[in-house]
């Protein structure tokens, strides 16, 4: 913990921490100005997502922090597209905060934390195998960590993996989606899966094809239940 902690505050000296909405440079600044009154405007009122806006086929339920648009927007596709991996952190331990209500504190641009986590109804926390290889990391993976860590439960990386290259997904309507997905994901081991409650991580729920595509893999495995929380949805 203690090496993770002084890496972190090297890093932060030469790569300063950085506002994942506006890219603004906040350093050891809690909180960015220029973007917050944009940021709740955004936010859902409300993290649970009503099962008549998506897809939610074999998840007990989703939730989401953001709407998808204005600066949350660019904040997401700046950090899948190429931009700085650091911003997981950040949309992470929000969602924590926004949807389990784990309280968090920054000092010296270190997110820690505080207080005893919430009691888990979940038993580990899986992350949806990003769809585009090259980066150099996994969105979902990162956004997933500082759940795991808020949340006291183990983060299983490498449950879910693609079995095949699939379509682009944009522009195809729901139906379009789901069967282009059918059959795409699998379990690596079920009996990491098997008897668990698992909380599914994505970076944007779009129809929501995607998590019930994860989310019926793992539950072929073996899986008790899956719950699925994403950074932001969009609205259909």
């Amino acid at each position: 913990m203690q090496l993770r902690v002084a890496a972190q505050l090297a890093a932060g000296l030469v790569y300063p921490r950085r506002c994942p909405f506006c890219d603004r440079v906040l350093g050891w600044m809690p909180d960015c100005p220029d973007c917050a009154a944009e940021q709740a405007k955004l936010r859902r009122a409300v993290p649970r997502l009503p099962a008549t806006e998506h897809i939610l086929r074999d998840v007990t339920g989703a939730a989401a922090v953001w709407r998808y648009d204005g600066c949350v927007r660019q904040a997401i596709l700046r950090f899948k597209n190429g931009g700085r991996a650091c911003y997981g952190e950040t949309l992470g331990a929000e969602m924590a905060r926004a949807v389990f209500g784990c309280n968090y504190d920054i000092k010296h641009g270190i997110i820690t934390f505080n207080g005893v986590p919430p009691l888990a109804r979940f038993d580990l926390v899986v992350p949806v195998p990003s769809s585009e290889r090259g980066r150099g990391y996994e969105p979902p993976e990162l956004l997933a960590g500082p759940l795991a860590r808020a949340l006291g439960i183990p983060l299983e990386k490498r449950a879910l993996r693609k079995t095949r290259v699939t379509h682009t997904q944009k522009g195809l309507s729901a139906a379009e989606r789901l069967q282009n997905l059918r059959g795409a994901f699998c379990v690596r081991n079920a009996q990491r899966i098997e008897g668990r409650r698992i909380l599914l991580v994505d970076d944007v729920i779009t129809t929501g094809a995607t998590i019930s595509t994860c989310a019926a893999a793992l539950m072929q495995a073996g899986a008790l239940e899956v719950f699925a929380v994403a950074a932001a949805h969009t609205e259909l």
